[in-house]
């Protein structure tokens, strides 16, 4: 019976580590590739008429009254979202501060990392809806 050596061990161990790391920048190039295309720069209004038609196989008469209907409800849906955004920014802030607070120095500088990516983020989607 022969004995497995440290090395092959080391070298197995490795592979998969690297396996792990491509896998998981491959994943996440493809997420951002093919799942968000309709968050990607250009007018999201036309990106969802394109996918509703494209999947519900809109004829042109339909695809008309649907961009319709979505510019006639637009100034509704903006006039609710600057009313609700305020509101759900405060709750927003106030549990991040109740989160803040139970934390140790390390895990707040984390935290406000975090924080400041996911504000980012934000910030970056809000460009791409006029919000």
């Amino acid at each position: 019976m022969t004995k497995f050596q440290p090395k092959n061990w080391n070298q197995i161990a490795a592979l998969l580590l690297l396996s792990f790391a491509l896998g998981a920048v491959a994943g996440q190039w493809y997420t951002k590739e093919n799942f968000r295309k309709h968050w990607k720069k250009g007018d999201i209004r036309q990106n969802v008429l394109d996918r509703f038609s494209q999947k519900l196989g809109l004829n042109e008469e339909q695809k008309r009254k649907a961009a319709a209907i979505f510019d006639a409800k637009q100034p509704k849906m903006a006039a609710l979202h600057a009313e609700v955004k305020p509101k759900f920014d405060v709750l927003r802030k106030e549990a991040q501060a109740e989160i803040r607070a139970i934390l140790n120095p390390e895990q707040q500088k984390k935290f406000d990392e975090m924080t400041a990516q996911k504000e980012k983020r934000r910030e970056e989607r809000a460009k791409y809806f006029n919000l």
